[in-house]
């Protein structure tokens, strides 16, 4: 495993890349990572597994859930966020082992490369889409490109949020997950949502 000395990022390739591959940063940038009590290439092989399956786990059964209640079965909406919890916490269990998480203002610098690294993705998502006639998953790629680049404004902000110790709500748009900062905006700025469809973030 390597790590970016530039943005922070823990790779979990067995060969050392080129260049980080959230921020661009030369190869003599990354270090080797060390995960403290692990011992065996197959032991680290299946905490990366577990945790790339956990993670697949929570979405696919929050998805099931939001299914679940548009068909009117509320209780087993309920199972699925009940079991998609239980996966979170799993991948969180196997990310946390792997040591990819640092410090807090590590974390921050971390997470704003990879939404940059997003950003710059996407646009060829959105072409690819458009040239092969899927118009309609042009259309959420556009939503999660233009999302991006608020994330990445955001935690650019929170660094400065968190040396001054401000407190920030937040609301995320459940219809393309932008989020606002300390307003509840009347009408979504990326996908035109009504702001009944945001939801404050506790």
């Amino acid at each position: 495993m390597w790590k970016c000395t530039n943005c922070h990022h823990v790779g979990f390739d067995a060969d050392k890349p080129e260049q980080c591959p959230v921020c661009g940063t030369e190869a003599e940038k990354l270090v080797p990572h060390e995960v403290p009590g692990i011992k065996g290439t197959r032991t680290l092989n299946n905490l990366k597994t577990g945790f790339v399956a956990e993670s697949q786990a929570h979405l696919r059964n929050l998805a099931y859930a939001m299914k679940a209640e548009q068909e009117g079965y509320p209780q087993m909406a309920r199972l699925f966020r009940a079991v998609a919890e239980a996966e979170a916490v799993h991948a969180f269990n196997h990310f946390r082992l792997l040591g990819g998480t640092s410090g807090t203002q590590e974390n921050l610098e971390s997470a704003f490369e990879r939404e940059t690294l997003a950003v710059n993705s996407y646009p060829q998502f959105v072409r690819e889409a458009n040239e092969e006639g899927n118009q309609g998953v042009s259309t959420i790629m556009s939503y999660s490109r233009d999302v991006e680049k608020g994330h990445a404004r955001l935690y650019k902000k929170a660094l400065a949020h968190m040396m001054a110790e401000e407190e920030v709500d937040y609301y995320v748009c459940q219809v393309c997950g932008y989020v606002s900062d300390n307003l509840l905006p009347d009408e979504c700025p990326v996908c035109g949502a009504r702001k009944e469809k945001f939801r404050k973030v506790i």
